[in-house]
């Protein structure tokens, strides 16, 4: 199992995952933690917002590698 912390756009309401992590301690990996400066600037429509809130998803499979 896969869990994400992921905040949404507040313009255009894209999916952006802040951290990722798998739930198996003997392969674990994780994205680098975003800063968390109370701002994010959205990599599809260019927005700067403040999130407001965060929330975890989870998936069986990893998400696919967003740049």
């Amino acid at each position: 199992m896969y869990a994400y912390t992921c905040c949404r756009c507040t313009n255009c309401a894209a999916q952006i995952v802040l951290e990722e992590q798998s739930g198996s301690n003997t392969n674990l990996f994780r994205r680098p933690a975003r800063p968390r400066a109370g701002r994010e600037a959205c990599p599809y429509c260019r927005t700067v917002f403040v999130p407001e809130a965060y929330y975890v998803a989870e998936h069986e499979t990893p998400l696919l590698q967003r740049a």
